[in-house]
């Protein structure tokens, strides 16, 4: 890995320099570089994590005999088949050419790496010849720790997990603690039963690990199988634009989820159970105590970045195409209008944040939900004549209104849904995670509305 890598690397500062990038731009020195930073980075550590976690799953590891032949095949193959690619594009040979005139200077060089091609293919049969030979699929009668390694994942687990949930001090505790594996196995720690009479974890502090409260796990269901397999089948039909086909997935796909998640929010009222060792910690947990709490502000952390990508595209379209910029600045009225639809729909989240602590109503949230939708109508309008295929302004406008309209879309169907569980008396001043969540999304969103507004409408009128 890291002799590749480092090859990879050092060539990718050589086409950084813009006279050599010059010379060797679109030929087979790209190429060379390419596959050096690619399978030197992903796919000799992909083997590697195989090779070293395939006794985790199968009841037989894979020839260590063979793995060596396999190595020095795909290793050796590797460099004789790309390095000589290096030579091929300085002296000229231009990427995507499958066949090419006798004379050319290239004919040696890419022998060379068809034989190294060869050689890779003959090491990843063998792998495969292995894996067919040897390869068992276990989970309770596996090869087990063949290694002797220090880390928890060599504990003896099973198909739902280790016995009991071991407190560790070190980096390395099979190495320092040597009895911890029986100790697990026998139920020496804590949670050494299904507390709840379900599946159960623990949730500990970020710091120190100390235990917090146990999280009750959903149990098997087809819901979930179903929202994943359709949600692949949506993204898949939008690869072939089988745009009807992706829809249909993706209401599907939605519909399993939120069927999922109605079971997800269990009851607060449970009493704290014993976990081992004299402890007794709550099942329930909400706001920043709760994993979906920081679920959530993860969420929007990503959501953020990708959201000041794009406005960093509209300010760049800016700096390199100004000519395409409206030369009338359109009234603020619209705008400020949807601002204020904003804001309103979260002083009424705000609301009823209140209302659920107090005595665990919501119904302001419902008084939200009209105000943001016209918040996105209002911001849809005040776009006036741009047309997102007339110019590039436009298409980045209707790219950043789009999105904020997605959000709002999202944080409506978060919303309904706190409703409904509030109406159906899954929600209160204790059992709130899907109320809290709704209201962190929400008010992601109209901030990030603001900071749509404010440059679409706002960034021109500096400039005049």
């Amino acid at each position: 890995f890291f002799f590749i890598f480092v090859l990879g690397g050092l060539t990718g500062v050589m086409v950084a320099v813009v006279p050599f990038d010059w010379q060797v731009h679109d030929t087979y020195f790209v190429v060379a570089h390419l596959h050096y930073v690619l399978i030197g980075g992903m796919v000799f550590p992909l083997l590697a994590a195989f090779y070293y976690w395939v006794p985790y799953t199968s009841r037989n590891a894979l020839s260590e005999r063979v793995g060596r032949w396999v190595f020095w095949l795909v290793f050796l193959g590797f460099n004789v088949s790309f390095f000589p690619m290096h030579i091929t594009g300085i002296v000229g040979m231009p990427r995507r050419v499958y066949t090419y005139p006798a004379g050319m200077g290239w004919d040696a060089l890419n022998l060379i790496s068809t034989v190294g091609a060869f050689m890779i293919a003959a090491g990843v049969l063998l792998l495969l010849v292995d894996v067919a030979r040897r390869f068992r699929m276990s989970a309770e009668g596996n090869a087990g720790n063949i290694w002797n390694a220090g880390t928890l994942e060599w504990l003896p687990n099973g198909n739902y997990s280790n016995r009991s949930v071991p407190l560790v001090t070190s980096a390395y505790p099979l190495w320092d603690q040597p009895n911890l594996a029986q100790e697990v196995e026998e139920g020496r720690h804590y949670l050494p039963g299904a507390a709840t009479g379900g599946r159960d974890t623990l949730v500990t502090s970020a710091l120190d690990a100390r235990p917090q409260f146990v999280l009750r796990l959903p149990m098997p269901g087809w819901a979930p199988l179903i929202g994943a397999w359709f949600t692949a089948a949506f993204f898949f039909s939008l690869t072939f634009k089988l745009v009807p086909l992706a829809v249909l997935c993706g209401v599907v796909a939605i519909a399993a989820l939120l069927h999922w998640g109605w079971g997800l929010d269990p009851p607060a009222s449970d009493p704290p159970v014993d976990i081992g060792g004299g402890l007794r910690l709550p099942v329930y947990a909400s706001g920043p105590m709760s994993q979906a709490w920081w679920a959530m502000v993860g969420l929007m952390l990503v959501a953020g970045s990708l959201y000041a990508c794009l406005l960093f595209s509209y300010l760049y379209l800016w700096t390199v195409s100004p000519a395409v910029w409206p030369r009338d600045v359109p009234s603020a009225g619209f705008p400020v209008a949807s601002a204020v639809l904003l804001l309103a729909s979260s002083a009424a989240v705000a609301l009823a944040n209140r209302g659920v602590r107090r005595d665990g109503r919501c119904w302001p949230l419902a008084m939200a939900i009209p105000l943001l939708i016209a918040a996105f109508a209002v911001n849809l309008l005040s776009q006036g004549a741009v047309s997102p295929t007339a110019s590039s302004y436009g298409a980045i406008v209707y790219a950043i209104v789009s999105w904020d309209g997605f959000f709002a879309a999202c944080a409506t169907l978060l919303a309904l849904f706190a409703l409904a569980r509030r109406r159906a008396g899954l929600l209160d001043r204790e059992r709130r995670v899907t109320f809290d969540n709704a209201r962190l999304f929400w008010h992601y969103s109209v901030a990030q509305g603001l900071a749509g507004l404010a440059m679409v409408h706002g960034f021109p009128r500096l400039l005049t």
